[in-house]
């Protein structure tokens, strides 16, 4: 079941290769952004994992991969709806949208925040750190792709 063409898997690729051809079927195949998304996203499982793994020692692993989450989804959507609108023929209509979007985001970080701060009780400078990384890695990444390109 593993090597068949419905999971995306074949002997011979990486899990990297997987997950990109999972962004690419869900419209992330830009030859630079699709690297930012999957580090971005890796970032994220990574320290959830983590995170859940030693929650009951520490909760502090665990709120850094939220933060680090928040944005990832934010990359993500960024991502999809720029691939899809193209990168050329901007109108008032798409700037738009891109604020409409980007506001509907700026609510789910604000609520996110006051579930976890607020009511679960995290610690700030682990979701401050988690969203920091997010960023520095979207640009590590897309500084070493550009490199490469």
């Amino acid at each position: 079941m593993l090597n068949s063409p419905e999971t995306g898997y074949s002997a011979g690729h990486t899990p990297l290769h997987v997950l990109d051809a999972w962004l690419c079927r869900r419209g992330i195949g830009h030859p630079v952004v699709l690297p930012v998304v999957r580090n971005e996203l890796l970032l994220t499982f990574f320290f959830l994992l983590g995170g859940g793994l030693v929650f009951s020692l520490t909760t502090w692993f665990f709120w850094f991969g939220v933060g680090a989450g928040v944005m990832a989804m934010t990359f993500w959507g960024l991502a999809r709806f720029f691939l899809r609108a193209g990168f050329a023929g901007y109108t008032y209509g798409l700037l738009f949208s891109v604020l409409l979007r980007w506001s509907a985001r700026l609510v789910m970080l604000g609520a996110v925040l006051y579930v976890a701060l607020v009511i679960c009780k995290a610690q700030p400078s682990a979701i401050l750190g988690g969203l920091t990384a997010g960023v520095v890695a979207a640009f590590v990444t897309f500084a070493l792709v550009r490199q490469r390109v």
